[in-house]
């Protein structure tokens, strides 16, 4: 074999080795843009979740702040209704006071009659037990 042949199988061999190398590079690249291509996809799938994921949320919190509120609203009345009825409470306490006094002061102005009526009683007797006497 010559020199010229020698040559001619390194130069095949060499363009072969060379063939099979770009075919891995294009085959590499071909994997390389489908990887690129999946993660941009993955990415926007991801984006779009994340923007759904987010509206959901403001959503649930809204609906929590509107709860809040109204129960905020619902314990403002209740508090209003219960400094009503504690200040009706308190007037009608007042006006318990004010007549259990007022009812003792009759019940001591009725003992103080019932004493005079029985003084009036006793000087009647007394006066009637005397006229009879003298009138014996």
């Amino acid at each position: 074999m010559g020199l010229n042949e020698i040559l001619l199988i390194a130069v095949i061999s060499v363009l072969l080795l060379g063939g099979v190398i770009f075919r891995f590079a294009l085959s590499y690249r071909d994997q390389v843009k489908s990887l690129k291509e999946q993660l941009r996809n993955l990415r926007e799938e991801h984006k779009e979740k994340r923007h759904e994921f987010l509206k959901e949320t403001k959503k649930i919190i809204d609906d929590y702040d509107a709860d809040l509120k109204k129960r905020d609203e619902e314990i403002e009345k209740l508090t209003q209704q219960l400094e009503q009825c504690d200040e009706a409470f308190r007037r009608n306490n007042g006006l318990i006071e004010t007549l259990e006094a007022d009812v003792r002061s009759r019940d001591a102005e009725i003992e103080r009659l019932k004493q005079e009526g029985e003084q009036c009683d006793e000087a009647v007797r007394e006066n009637s037990h005397k006229n009879k006497k003298k009138s014996k």
